[in-house]
């Protein structure tokens, strides 16, 4: 990891024309150790009821709770966490702030904030667009920022882009999928371009940023249950 980190981070015009291009973007390491300890230690801490989550919300995964199991092994996410002093270092992160401000311009908000958990036997999450869960517009005026907090591959259920899925400029109709969690909607046309697909494994720190009319989405975690 970066030990002396910066407040900038400069795109470069090859960076920014792979997003304009593909509508996602890997920025390696932007983030280092302390921080990522510092949000996971806080997501566990939520998950064992130790701490107040205060008004994030936590979702579990229906099949893993049928199982019997509970915490950090039965949760997929939280969100709605801008709001609190540890998540919100992540979403006001100059680094991370100045990558956005050069996609969007400097008035830049939060809108949707989330800690993903895929503990083992969670389900894929189907291709999808973010666009679909955002009631405003336009949508170049809207970006993702995903940063792994450990090690993502494709057997932990890694996520997939497919690139340049965003030049058709369409937002497909979506609903419930097949072998999926119900929370989670996809894609059910089946004209949409779900393929080829760029599984993005990725280490602690790295970042990716993509366009919310990309169509992308995860795999299930196929590696053991903890004892």
């Amino acid at each position: 990891m970066l030990s002396d980190k910066s407040n900038t981070y400069k795109l470069s015009e090859e960076q920014k024309q792979f997003y304009e291009d593909n509508g996602y973007l890997v920025i390696k390491e932007l983030f280092d150790f302390a921080t990522l300890y510092n949000i996971k230690k806080r997501f566990q801490d939520i998950c064992k009821g130790t701490v107040d989550k205060g008004n994030a919300l936590v979702y579990k995964e229906p099949a893993l709770v049928a199982k019997g199991l509970k915490g950090e092994d039965a949760i997929n996410k939280i969100s709605e966490l801008q709001h609190d002093e540890v998540f919100s270092t992540f979403s006001e992160d100059p680094r991370l702030l100045h990558i956005l401000s050069q996609f969007l311009g400097g008035d830049v908000s939060v809108m949707s904030s989330m800690v993903i958990n895929k503990p083992p036997g969670s389900a894929r999450h189907p291709p999808h667009q973010d666009l679909y869960y955002f009631p405003f517009r336009p949508a170049e005026k809207i970006i993702a920022a995903w940063t792994a907090i450990d090690d993502v591959t494709e057997d932990n259920g890694c996520l997939y882009v497919v690139p340049r899925s965003h030049k058709n400029n369409i937002l497909y109709r979506h609903g419930n999928c097949l072998e999926s969690n119900k929370l989670f909607h996809g894609i059910l046309e089946a004209a949409a371009p779900c393929e080829p697909r760029v599984c993005l494994e990725m280490s602690p720190g790295d970042t990716v940023f993509f366009h919310p009319l990309i169509v992308h989405g995860s795999g299930e975690n196929r590696t053991q249950v903890r004892e």
